[in-house]
């Protein structure tokens, strides 16, 4: 997902965006991740409309949209077993840039070229109801997220907010729903998917286990020292004053996370963050869960490569949800 307009420079946002802070004890990751993205809370259940039920093969698909707010509708597809007897742990889906919940629930699993395609069915298969999102800014919505985000930038609200607004209450929706067991819930998402899952879990205590992929997880001060690298992603990635709130970088988020089960999946030659930035993170989050004696439960997989999804890579995934999450 390259977007060559961006320049650099344009992530000293992260440095020099003004943030109110006190002299006073910190406030928590979560109130200042709300405060950095800002978000409010929601009172209201949202309102949801099935719009098709399908069965293909073992899997019963949904096609649905949920109301976020009064006025956005956020449609999405659920994927689960048909022959599920009791409540099924629950898994939030996010595709990249230009992806679609059809291309996440397709009947084939290809990972390795766009369309990436099949990998949210191919997960419900191994015994989860799955929800897949076109969000905000996608093509499914008749929208451009490169304007999208431009305008809300334009108007002072931060774009990335409202794609995790939009996945924290896609919580809130899947707790409605009888076929869902509301302690199990996790997130996964590839490129900017793989972002909104670890923004969102900062925020988001419901979510249990969090597994980015490819998703720009590491230090934003070896990004900012590659302009390559920082012109990959799109400036929406980077939420403006996030090194003012977290002075330590994605390892302040990151290590409030815990003891949460946490899969970073990444590549070695990722355009969209340079492999030092992510063993960095690794080093300070392994202390971390290991100073609370759940050492097994934070993971760093890493593979040959550039910004992609693979077989193997998903493999992975696979195995955590099922080891933490059923």
């Amino acid at each position: 997902m390259k977007n060559k307009n961006v320049l650099a420079g344009t992530l000293l946002l992260l440095l020099l965006c003004p943030v109110k802070t006190t002299a006073q004890k910190s406030p928590s990751v979560r109130v200042r991740m709300e405060r950095l993205l800002g978000l409010t809370p929601q009172k209201t259940l949202p309102k949801a409309e099935i719009l098709k039920t399908s069965e293909e093969d073992d899997v019963i698909i949904e096609d649905l949209r949920f109301q976020a707010d009064s006025d956005n509708w956020v449609p999405a597809m659920i994927v689960k077993p048909r022959n599920a007897t009791q409540k099924l742990p629950a898994i939030i889906c996010l595709p990249g840039t230009s992806g679609t919940r059809q291309h996440l629930t397709d009947a084939r699993l290809r990972l390795t070229e766009f369309p990436r395609l099949g990998w949210a069915r191919a997960l419900a298969k191994q015994g989860f109801l799955t929800i897949s999102l076109d969000y905000r800014g996608s093509e499914a919505r008749n929208q451009d997220i490169y304007l999208e985000a431009l305008r809300e930038q334009l108007a002072g609200r931060s774009f990335m907010g409202l794609l995790v607004h939009e996945t924290i209450r896609t919580v809130d929706y899947l707790q409605t729903r009888k076929d869902v067991d509301g302690a199990k819930l996790g997130i996964t998402g590839f490129s900017l998917g793989g972002a909104i899952t670890w923004y969102t879990a900062a925020v988001e205590p419901r979510l249990s286990v969090i597994v980015p992929v490819c998703g720009g997880a590491g230090m934003y001060d070896d990004l900012l020292r590659s302009r390559p690298n920082a012109n990959y992603h799109s400036q929406y990635f980077y939420p403006a004053g996030f090194l003012k709130l977290f002075p330590g970088d994605q390892p302040d988020v990151f290590a409030a996370l815990a003891p949460r089960a946490v899969l970073i999946v990444g590549r070695d030659q990722d355009q969209g963050m340079p492999i030092d930035g992510l063993r960095k993170l690794e080093q300070k989050n392994k202390a971390v869960y290991a100073n609370q004696k759940v050492a097994d439960r934070f993971a760093v997989h890493v593979t040959a490569g550039n910004h992609t999804y693979t077989n193997e890579m998903f493999a992975q995934v696979g195995d955590w949800f099922v080891r933490y999450l059923k």
